[in-house]
């Protein structure tokens, strides 16, 4: 398959991004907190170099089949990573906060819906049936993505949340990239790839940036500290201090009784 020197820029400035933000989360040990990130930024190397290997010792068609396999895992792992962050979010003690949890199925439900109905309408003109599984995969987690990102957003604002955290700054740059593709997989689902791919391929290279940028933005914020969390007044303390001592007292007394 014959790749232009556009391709193998992106190709290679998509490798060594990658390479440079899965080298963070090991030094800074960010792989911790955040393992499905962490799987979903070592696939795209794995992906790289897998595709390099099939282009230059495969045939076209076994680069095809690859590219648009791991397209499709790489779909999957977007997900995953969405469910990580509401997550850390709102279950940061291994449970959903009451308020949060029927909030949360309800917009899962109605993001499932509505992305699915705008994918069942899309219908783009392509040559074989994996391409249009792929292009409307892509087309319906962009749309999940999207919708989970501005709910998640909304959620954490209403709630209160911090909107600083290492969890935000992974959101943060996957929503906005999300908003962007959602735009390009439209473009995708209108063009398609049929017999001329030029559209499709320019569109590809626009997403390609958009996603560096992100990449970048990642890099530099999971290298730094995450804001130190606010102390709490020494007056507040004082209050959650005798609180505590006079439900333990409470309690005391409820045992002693029995």
């Amino acid at each position: 398959m014959h790749l232009s020197d556009l391709d193998l820029l992106f190709w290679t400035a998509g490798f060594g991004a990658h390479l440079i933000l899965f080298c963070v989360l090991l030094i800074r040990r960010r792989y911790r907190e955040f393992p499905i990130f962490s799987a979903f930024i070592f696939s795209n190397i794995v992906r790289t170099v897998a595709l390099y290997f099939v282009e230059q010792h495969g045939n076209k068609a076994s680069y095809f089949y690859t590219f648009w396999s791991l397209g499709l895992l790489d779909t999957g792992l977007q997900l995953a990573v969405v469910y990580e962050m509401y997550s850390c979010t709102f279950r940061p003690l291994g449970r959903w906060a009451r308020d949060i949890r029927g909030t949360f199925s309800w917009l899962v439900a109605a993001t499932i819906t509505v992305a699915a109905g705008l994918t069942w309408l899309a219908a783009p003109p392509v040559r074989l049936w994996m391409q249009a599984v792929v292009i409307r995969s892509n087309f319906f987690s962009s749309v999940c993505l999207t919708e989970l990102f501005v709910g998640m957003i909304v959620l954490a604002v209403k709630s209160g949340l911090p909107w600083k955290s290492h969890v935000a700054r992974i959101s943060q740059g996957l929503g906005v990239y999300s908003g962007i593709d959602l735009l390009i997989e439209t473009g995708h689902s209108y063009f398609g790839a049929g017999r001329s791919t030029q559209v499709y391929a320019v569109l590809s290279h626009f997403r390609m940036s958009a996603y560096l940028v992100c990449v970048a933005y990642w890099i530099v914020m999971l290298w730094r500290n995450a804001p130190e969390p606010r102390k709490l007044p020494d007056s507040l303390r004082g209050q959650l201090i005798r609180l505590q001592r006079s439900a333990n007292s409470d309690l005391e007394k409820i045992r002693v009784r029995k």
